[in-house]
């Protein structure tokens, strides 16, 4: 019980990062240029190397919202629990940052001409981790975003006096039009270059781009995989002059261990769908339950940024007529993760650490037929959503099932292309850079992902989940489950009500039919 309600833990929490690894001497003193800091990754990227270098600071391109200041934000951030153990060991860690205002929708990244100035001046690493993730995005906002800024930044990059290193953060899933996917341009699976695409969308306007949405993404499943492809095409025609590599991770969850275990801020992916069926709301899952699961703990995505601006440093001048270095990061057959596994897994973990907010007995029905799902969900979403509404609207309260229902099977329509279809990778370029650091740096900057511990990595995954999304306590746990156990007897009443109705509906037609004269 004990090991149930303990304080989520990171295993290496208490190691100390002394200044003496070749990654940490390429750090130190130099100043960082990072997009996307206030993203998911861009905050763990943020916290390891202020947490595990002396680097000098790191520029992030923000900008204000209604409602706060860019150093308001930045202040927020750090007051997350992800930054409780940096804040403890560098107390002044945060004057290391410095705000650059700007937003990747608007031309040039939005930054003004002496914020420009400061960053080709002083600025010696990019990181480009900003894009907008969503699968629907209207084609023209995710051309801006994801394909022209990665442009300007190229544009700025060539500028830059003292650049040593570009890492370009992508998705392996970019070039998924292809099924085995390797370390290399997939060019020729595009139809346009991203520079025309950009120009072509600025001519025809957002109405018309997006009104051609289908037609300009071809076999590409949405905006979001075919904008990262473009945005790959960019850097091998715009940015071959650079000392510049990508990094292409899988589907990127919650920490592993650092700088502690399951910590996650955000509901995207198999999250989403994990919270979903926590809460009883999400009860029909369409998986094919043997392909791979490629997924990617956060923290060892940020180590393997931090290893690949370092080695591309290293040899920019050694190799400065070939592509920019590829580098793929997902699981690999030394420690393979199934999506059967990972049902397996938080089956047996979700009953001991269930959530207070349950609104039904937590359950899921996986299935790899699309017909069979969408008559299943008729029957335990569709049918129970609007039972829940007229109970709802007999309370004199708003309805809200429906719509809900509605906006979950939007959501989880967009991600049958990649259910339906399996993906192996090839990771030659990531596994030759994870042996040629240092033991101290193998040690310090861990993305070796045959040292995962699937089973221990989604127990702390599941009290994460609860913890930063559904913000309950670890003593909350004995209430969620007595709760839990109520809600499973009201499941079985049910089931047993329905399940008799229809044996007593069948019994009564077949009376009627072998009766009849």
């Amino acid at each position: 019980m004990k090991a149930e309600i303990q304080e989520i833990k990171a295993n290496g929490k208490n190691q100390e990062f002394n200044v003496n690894s070749e990654i940490q001497n390429f750090y130190r003193d130099k100043s960082v240029f990072l997009t996307g800091g206030s993203g998911f990754l861009g905050k763990v990227y943020i916290e390891k190397i202020l947490r595990a270098t002396e680097v000098k600071c790191v520029y992030i391109l923000i900008r204000p919202k209604k409602d706060q200041t860019v150093e308001d934000r930045i202040d927020a951030m750090f007051s997350n629990p992800l930054f409780t153990e940096l804040n403890r060991r560098k107390p002044s860690a945060r004057t290391r940052i410095i705000p650059i205002i700007g937003d990747c929708i608007l031309p040039n990244l939005g930054i003004s001409p002496t914020d420009r100035q400061t960053l080709i001046d002083k600025v010696e690493i990019v990181i480009h981790s900003a894009a907008t993730v969503r699968f629907n995005e209207p084609l023209f906002t995710a051309l801006a975003i994801n394909v022209r800024a990665t442009m300007d930044l190229l544009q700025l990059a060539k500028k830059i006096s003292k650049l040593q290193a570009f890492v370009h953060v992508s998705s392996a899933f970019a070039n998924c039009t292809l099924f085995r996917l390797e370390e290399v341009y997939y060019t020729s699976e595009l139809s346009i270059t991203a520079e025309n695409m950009c120009k072509l969308a600025e001519l025809l306007g957002p109405e018309k781009t997006n009104r051609m949405t289908a037609e300009w993404c071809g076999k590409s499943p949405n905006t979001y995989t075919f904008t990262k492809a473009l945005a790959e095409e960019a850097v091998l025609s715009l940015g071959k002059e650079l000392p510049i590599c990508i990094f292409r991770p899988g589907i990127v969850i919650p920490t592993n261990t650092e700088p502690l275990a399951g910590w996650v801020d955000n509901l995207y992916g198999p999250m989403s769908v994990l919270f979903g069926v926590a809460r009883g709301i999400l009860r029909v899952l369409y998986v094919h339950l043997d392909a791979n699961a490629n997924f990617v703990p956060v923290d060892m995505c940020a180590n393997l940024m931090l290893a690949t601006a370092w080695n591309t440093s290293k040899a920019a001048n050694q190799e400065p007529f070939k592509p920019p270095p590829i580098y793929n990061f997902v699981p690999d057959e030394r420690n393979m993760l199934k999506w059967d596994t990972y049902r397996r897994t938080l089956e047996e973990h979700a009953p001991n650490m269930p959530l207070t907010q349950m609104i039904w007995y937590p359950f899921a029905i996986v299935v790899k037929s699309k017909l069979l799902y969408n008559i299943l969900i008729l029957f335990y979403h569709i049918i129970p959503g609007y039972i829940i509404d007229f109970l709802l609207l007999l309370m004199g309260r708003k309805r809200r099932m429906v719509k809900l229902y509605r906006k979950i099977h939007k959501q989880t329509g967009v991600l049958d292309y990649f259910v339906e279809h399996k993906f192996t990778f090839t990771m030659e370029n990531t596994t030759k850079l994870w042996h040629s650091l240092s033991s101290l740096d193998q040690k310090l900057f861990n993305f070796d992902m045959s040292s995962i511990n699937w089973f221990e990595y989604f127990y702390n995954s599941l009290l994460g989940l609860r913890r930063y999304i559904g913000q309950e306590q670890p003593d909350t746990i004995p209430k969620a489950k007595k709760l839990f156990h109520r809600l499973l007897i009201l499941h079985r009443i049910v089931q047993l009500l329905v399940y008799g109705g229809v044996c007593g509906l069948l019994s009564w037609t077949i009376l009627r039919v072998f009766q009849a004269p």
